[in-house]
């Protein structure tokens, strides 16, 4: 359940932030330089590669893949971070629209803590399957043991 979540997530994180890097990149946002298709498409095919790789690994029952996701999932919440900095900074659009850009951004970033916290719960959870496997390979042990000194 929270593997699935993950990756569901992990999408919705990916269309977030390619809809932000959308947004920043057009006009409307102010920050004075024309929008390029080529970089943006650039932008977007990196960005998929460096959020489905993971997944995928993942989803493969190879957990490392979630770590590697949770630093793209990182990285690219700086990247937020910068966007609500450089709106701050740069932009020349009314006040309206610096505003609305800025919550975007930061509730794309509370979007991604949320996954991390998923991610968190999801390691607890590993952790105390590993832990009552382990619990109970030491009781059959143990029984097996009673069972041979009697």
């Amino acid at each position: 359940m929270l593997k699935q979540k993950l990756i569901t997530f992990g999408i919705v994180s990916w269309v977030l932030f390619s809809a932000m890097n959308l947004l920043m990149s057009t006009q409307l946002v102010g920050l004075g330089h024309s929008f390029q298709m080529s970089t943006f498409v650039r932008s977007i095919i990196i960005s998929l590669v460096l959020y489905a790789l993971p997944m995928i690994w993942g989803a493969l029952g190879h957990n490392s893949g979630y770590y590697v996701l949770a630093m793209v999932i990182i990285i690219y919440s700086f990247g937020l971070f910068n966007g609500i900095v450089t709106v701050m900074a740069s932009s020349h659009a009314i006040f309206s629209i610096k505003a609305a850009v800025i919550f975007a951004n930061f509730l794309v970033i509370v979007f991604n803590g949320y996954w991390m916290i998923l991610a968190f719960r999801y390691r607890h959870w590993l952790d105390n399957k590993r832990d009552n496997d382990k619990l109970e390979e030491i009781k059959k042990m143990q029984q097996e043991k009673a069972k041979q000194n009697k």
